[in-house]
């Protein structure tokens, strides 16, 4: 079970967008990029219709000498509403002392910050990520109740899986046995695959896991990705 877990090895980004001269253009590409969950409390986008995401300057764009870095792709990261409002614009007045909000480009993330499937809770395992948890507050008793509920809720439709996988098993067996007819194999099946069409998709936007439509490598001629 992967959700909510923090990444062991750096993120090496993977898309070369054109350079746009809105930063929320870049949403779309940073949702493609950091595979659909916010890059600091690793909630899934596809987890709840409602979720609030957005691009966040990791250099905040507040910050006057940071403000040509507004539109720079390597700048920005994908994240929630609540992450984006909570780190603001955070930064270290001295910045070889630090402390630093962790993200996946620049940090071994889980060497700072640990999910414990247990508590629902995110431990800090350094002063970064002891940082970055207050900052963030990832363990605001609402986001821990939230993820161990998610938690229960993956265990749960992954049994019914199992069960319903079971099912179809046995149903081709009493068909093999002759103790159904073709029809009503038929009928039990399909009613059976869209239960199971259904699990997986939940099961699947619970775990941030929904496949995303392919990116547009051109638009009215011109290239999107290099």
């Amino acid at each position: 079970m992967t959700v909510f877990q923090y990444p062991k090895t750096k993120h090496r980004r993977q898309l070369s967008p054109r350079q746009f001269k809105r930063y929320q253009s870049y949403k779309r590409y940073l949702q493609a990029e950091f595979s659909r969950v916010c890059v600091y409390c690793r909630q899934p986008d596809s987890s709840a219709p409602n979720l609030n995401f957005g691009v966040d300057h990791y250099r905040p764009k507040s910050i006057p000498r940071f403000a040509n870095l507004v539109c720079d792709y390597d700048n920005l990261y994908y994240c929630c509403g609540s992450c984006n409002s909570r780190k603001n614009n955070d930064w270290p007045l001295d910045e070889k002392l630090g402390p630093y909000v962790v993200n996946p480009c620049d940090h071994e993330m889980a060497a700072h910050l640990r999910f414990n499937s247990k508590t629902g809770k995110v431990e800090a395992r350094t002063p970064y990520g002891k940082h970055t948890e207050e900052l963030l507050q990832l363990n605001d008793d609402a986001l821990v109740q939230y993820r161990l509920g998610t938690l229960t809720t993956v265990r749960l439709l992954t049994a019914e899986i199992e069960q319903q996988e079971l099912q179809l098993k046995a149903v081709a067996k009493q068909l093999k046995a002759n103790l159904i007819t073709q029809a009503e194999y038929a009928a039990e099946e399909q009613a059976i695959n869209d239960d199971l069409t259904s699990l997986r998709y939940t099961l699947q936007a619970l775990k941030g896991e929904v496949p995303l439509s392919s990116l547009r490598k051109t638009r009215l001629g011109i290239t999107l990705i290099k």
